[in-house]
């Protein structure tokens, strides 16, 4: 059975490599970490394309941390910051975009550091590189739990950490990691790991690239890569506005990024632009400092040399700027599942492409009116639409509509056409008073504005809500009034009880207490926070009682005359 190797200390001659039998290598797309020098950390273009031109296969890793510094112990936003630096690493080197990413769990954690720690994790790596080309390196215990929750496709098994729960090769494992630090390669320890799939992620099989169904339409112009320090993270928040600048100075698309990229100015865009030339001045997963509370949700461009006292004729005079600018605006769509609406003046609030007067008047954060009154928006819009002209609303266009159509209550729909989830399998549409989520998996359901703010703290579809399973139900008192309610989603519930109450998420161990409990109906009544944690577990309360749990146990309590006592479990 054919062998790879992995190694992170030295750069091995990759004749080396072939010489010693080994069918490729397993490469490490992430830096060194605080006081190590690992000298195959990141793996360079120049030494994959010399693996490569020998007929040797490249499989991309990443892992930074280890021990107490384990990337996966800061949880969803960790896992969104070092899957884009590996993405970056792994696209610099030359790897295809639709090719696994494994990331580390390096460990032998507990089902509790699993469930609300390293689940989390892999939920944020998804969310920058995809579900489908999401792999972790674990013990095959994790890799079960991974099946379980969804949250990754690909599997590298290791046996260090003394899980026996598989003895072998797990099922579902691509890779198996059979030895490490007892063989030398070139003068350098490497681990050794048996191929157990005919696909386990090498970049071979990614196959030709398709075609650019855009190429004859893009606009001539010259991008500059000029990225600098002043961005900030994101923290999980979604891209839903692409917001447009002027400098209100005299500066070059050149002069400006220079200027930007001195973090002491405390100001920054993604893009500068003037005369056909576009620089890149932040990376578009990361958040400029352009307008102030807003920056986590925007992805903003100057029009370098501009100001907003500029006439209509003015405007015009950079015609080839502002198709550069809707070009950039469309791509960024694209790719982030914004809506590629222009919301010119009155204007509206919504998902889509306006400037920073917007953020100012429909927003409430600032006191800008750039790019100013006189801004040929139509013309503007109508390269958008050029653009965007003949793009499908989406994999499966009629559920969403359907879901509208049997649910009046959201009003006017705001979205035109529907907009890619992260993952870009999902598919959702904005309305007055809700959002309808579809995924191939679940069908399209209608979530209510009254839960929107819960589902929007817990990080949408991408976090560990998931999609919604079941449309909302509405759930009346013993006297028949409306009481409040409940919607099912792939990682629990949302409860709201009337009047004017917030909604708490229930779910897993705790959740199925209570469920068996009676629900709302039975002696623990409504939810009236979420889980909290304690101790080395978590508790919930609820109306009339609370619940706890720990690795051992689920214990629930109901208040009976001011003192709390055991409630009794109808399933023993």
């Amino acid at each position: 059975m054919p062998e790879l190797i992995d190694f992170s200390a030295a750069l091995i001659d990759p004749q080396a490599i072939k010489d010693a039998g080994y069918a490729g290598v397993i490469g490490y797309f992430s830096d060194s970490r605080p006081g190590t020098n690992f000298g195959a950390k990141p793996l360079t273009r120049e030494y994959c394309d010399r693996l490569r031109a020998i007929g040797l296969e490249v499989v991309s890793n990443y892992q930074y941390g280890k021990g107490d510094t384990a990337d996966w112990k800061g949880g969803f936003d960790a896992g969104v910051q070092h899957a884009r630096i590996a993405l970056g690493y792994h696209l610099a080197a030359g790897g295809p975009r639709l090719r696994p990413l494994y990331a580390p769990v390096d460990a032998n954690p507990s089902l509790a550091e699993w469930n609300s720690l390293i689940a989390p994790f892999l939920r944020g790596w998804a969310s920058v590189v995809g579900l489908e080309w999401t792999g972790v390196y674990a013990n095959a215990r994790c890799i079960d739990w991974a099946l379980e929750d969804g949250v990754a496709t690909w599997f590298w098994q290791h046996n260090w950490s003394g899980d026996t729960s598989i003895n072998g090769d797990h099922p579902s494992a691509h890779l198996h990691q059979i030895r490490i630090d007892r063989d030398v390669v070139g003068g350098v320890g490497v681990d050794v790991d048996k191929i157990l799939a005919a696909d386990y992620g090498q970049w071979s099989k990614a196959g030709a690239p398709q075609p650019d169904p855009d190429a004859d339409n893009r606009p001539n112009y010259l991008e500059l890569d000029r990225m600098g320090n002043s961005a900030s993270s994101r923290h999980g928040a979604r891209i839903v506005n692409f917001i447009l600048h002027t400098q209100e100075g005299n500066g070059t698309a050149e002069s400006l990024a220079n200027y930007l990229n001195d973090p002491s100015h405390g100001v920054s865009y993604h893009y500068t632009l003037r005369d056909g030339v576009v620089v890149d001045v932040v990376d578009t997963d990361l958040a400029s400092w352009s307008v102030l509370d807003a920056n986590p949700y925007t992805i903003n461009l100057c029009f370098a040399g501009s100001r907003a006292a500029w006439s209509r004729d003015r405007w015009l005079s950079i015609r080839d700027d502002l198709r550069i600018a809707a070009w950039l605006a469309v791509q960024d769509a694209r790719k982030y599942g914004f809506d590629t609406y222009v919301i010119a003046p009155p204007y509206q609030r919504r998902s889509g492409i306006s400037d920073h007067k917007y953020v100012t008047e429909c927003l409430g954060i600032g006191t800008h009116t750039d790019v100013g009154p006189n801004f040929p928006w139509d013309v503007f819009a109508l390269d958008v639409q050029a653009f965007t002209a003949g793009e499908p609303g989406g994999s499966q266009p009629n559920a969403i509509n359907d879901c509208a159509a049997a649910s009046p209550w959201l009003g006017a729909r705001i979205t035109v056409g529907e907009i890619a989830t992260a993952d870009g399998v999902g598919r959702f549409a904005e309305f007055e008073h809700g959002s309808i989520y579809w995924h191939p998996s679940t069908g399209a359901h209608a979530i209510p504005e009254t839960l929107w703010g819960k589902f929007e703290e817990l990080r949408w579809e991408s976090g560990p809500l998931g999609y919604p399973v079941t449309d909302r139900t509405v759930l009346n008192g013993p006297d028949g009034a409306w009481w409040g309610e409940v919607q099912g989603f792939q990682g629990g519930a949302l409860y709201r009880r009337e009047p004017n109450e917030d909604a708490f998420w229930v779910h897993g161990a705790i959740g199925d207490r209570w469920s068996r409990s009676g629900y709302e109906n039975g002696p623990l009544g409504w939810p009236s926070s979420d889980e909290i944690p304690w101790d080395t577990g978590a508790y919930q309360d609820f109306e009339h009682g609370r619940v706890f749990w720990t690795p051992r146990q689920t214990l629930a309590t109901v208040s009976i005359g001011g003192v709390d006592r055991p409630l009794h479990d109808p399933q023993g």
